[in-house]
């Protein structure tokens, strides 16, 4: 089995634009004219991103859009990747909700995307 992450957003291209430029995610192909739906791959890891008015349309019960609450961890092997991504996030003024930190064998650091998803961005470590 796998889970397929699949992110309702706002504005689709400005959403892609977070992932690509901070997370060093790319863009594996869209869908539809204009673009409604599209996938992104960084290494093994898959998200998809769909706009709101294509998941109402596509999923008629779909509830009205609202801020999530949900956590989402991004798991990299680098710490250097780590640090370079949390200083271009801080130089861009993104909205960091977890400073970068060493925690129980982790680093780790949370940043809101466009849509106010919570990623947590997480490096494991042995001690």
């Amino acid at each position: 089995m796998d889970i397929a992450i699949e992110f309702v957003v706002q504005d689709i291209f400005k959403s892609a634009t977070f992932y690509t430029k901070y997370l060093g995610f790319e863009i594996e192909f869209t869908e539809y004219e204009p673009v409604a739906w599209m996938q992104l791959r960084n290494e093994n890891t898959r998200i998809m991103l769909v706009t709101y008015e294509y998941a109402k349309k596509d999923i008629p019960d779909f509830k009205e859009y609202t801020l999530s609450t949900n956590l989402y961890k991004f798991r990299y092997e680098s710490l250097d990747r780590i640090e370079a991504i949390y200083e271009s996030l801080k130089k861009n003024n993104k909205e960091i909700f977890l400073p970068f930190r060493k925690s129980d064998f982790r680093y780790e650091l949370g940043v809101y995307d466009e849509d106010r998803n919570m990623i947590l961005i997480t490096k494991v470590t042995e001690d």
